[in-house]
């Protein structure tokens, strides 16, 4: 006796319906999907989904209740999300939230092909065969390597618990601070004061994770003055108090969800991919 699988779909939804519609017709050759106009149509259509994609053209009040709303009701389906801003506190917000994975739209071919691949292996969603896809764009890699902001990234790795700046920062590279900052936020999809605080939390976050941790030894380490913000910016942008993240209240899931973070940190963040280029082509590798 043959027993059929049920045939299920890849929901689209979000709030911008124009940009909902746009990621639609750009995967409708890709795989079997449904557009969804509303979280009520959402429910309606809940029994038929393998998965979930909410799209976001940007961060707001209204994307966050949305994403926690489909997080509440839909625990069971793999959630996506499709954005064209990225940034580090929304892959936080993704993280706790569960999230599958966060793509930035619009969506290049290796990322769409590891999406379609992880939908074939984990749902029942048809994927479509992709050998009319090419790989024919510039890896990141190599567009920041020789991007004007490099020297910046590195200067901030060294110096990021008394970083510059951006005044000191601009004298330093040899552009404007106005120039910099349009161009740090292009890049990073956020502010150059604010990349600096997520660099210096997620130093924190290591060394919190070490033996006979400290929350003011941290908190003084990574460039902070008073201990009392550090914990703030902390819980804001982590989801834990410094305390609990060093009892690790959550056991096992804390550890994974700082591999994810790390994960999507990796593929938005360019430091860590200029410095693995750079050595990958003193050792003769390209």
């Amino acid at each position: 006796m043959t027993i059929l699988k049920t045939k299920e779909y890849f929901g689209v939804t979000g709030h911008n319906k124009k940009i909902v519609t746009d990621v639609c017709n750009s995967l409708v050759d890709k795989l079997s999907l449904k557009t969804i106009p509303s979280l009520e149509h959402l429910k309606k259509a809940n029994g038929s989904l393998g998965a979930i994609a909410y799209v976001m053209d940007c961060q707001s009040e209204i994307h966050r209740y949305n994403l926690e709303s489909i997080h509440r009701d839909f625990s069971k389906q793999p959630l996506y999300i499709l954005s064209a801003c990225v940034s580090i506190p929304m892959l936080h917000h993704a993280l706790r939230l569960g999230v599958k994975d966060v793509l930035r739209l619009p969506i290049d071919n290796k990322a769409l092909t590891n999406l379609l691949v992880e939908l074939n292996e984990t749902t029942n969603i048809d994927c479509f065969e992709q050998e009319s896809m090419h790989y024919n764009f510039i890896p990141a890699t190599e567009e920041l390597i020789s991007h004007p902001l490099e020297g910046l990234f590195e200067l901030i790795e060294h110096h990021f618990c008394d970083a510059p700046s951006l005044k000191q920062a601009a004298k330093s590279i040899y552009l404007s601070p106005s120039r910099i900052s349009h161009m740090f936020k292009d890049l990073c999809g956020i502010g150059y004061c604010q990349y600096i605080l997520c660099r210096r939390l997620e130093e924190s976050e290591f060394l919190l994770r070490q033996a006979n941790a400290s929350v003011t030894n941290a908190s003084f380490a990574v460039g902070f003055s008073n201990p009392s913000h550090f914990c703030r910016n902390f819980k804001e942008h982590i989801g834990l108090t410094p305390t609990a993240y060093i009892k690790n209240e959550q056991g096992i899931e804390l550890s994974c969800l700082y591999q994810r973070y790390q994960k999507l940190r990796m593929e938005l963040l360019p430091i860590a991919k200029i410095k693995h280029a750079k050595y990958r082509r003193s050792i003769g590798l390209n």
